[in-house]
């Protein structure tokens, strides 16, 4: 089965915090973390995806995106296995925009410090998007 693409969007705060929702895994409790974003639609860039999703998932208009990097990414959800071709992209919101509580999917939004970027009470992915901030 071939990688399915998806953009998220780094959104970083002055003090460090990354942007992030959350979902818990059906049975296991295992709570995963990243940055919003979504799949790519057929003929859509990186960019383009970034920047619909955050609309439609957070009611969230961004500028400055920029290309990071990709990740190919793989993690078992739900009883199956994800494959995934991550673009990551920098994105930058406005100082008074608001933030709703959850996204339109339900999962938490909060901001993620960088104090707790290596907590173990849950798992933020993909792997090696820590090394993407630096």
């Amino acid at each position: 089965m071939p990688a399915r693409p998806i953009a998220i969007a780094l959104i970083r705060r002055a003090d460090g915090a990354l942007l992030v929702t959350s979902a818990v895994e059906p049975g296991s409790g295992r709570t995963l973390v990243r940055p919003p974003g979504g799949g790519l639609d057929a003929g859509e860039t990186a960019a383009d995806a970034v920047a619909r999703e955050l609309r439609e998932e957070l009611g969230l208009a961004v500028t400055g995106i920029a290309p990071l990097g990709v990740i190919e990414h793989r993690v078992a959800f739900a009883g199956r296995e994800l494959h995934e071709l991550v673009h990551v992209l920098a994105a930058t919101m406005r100082a008074d925009a608001s933030l709703p509580p959850t996204t339109d999917a339900g999962h938490p939004v909060w901001w993620l410090t960088p104090d707790r970027f290596g907590d173990a009470s849950f798992e933020l992915v993909p792997a090696g998007l820590l090394d993407l901030l630096t």
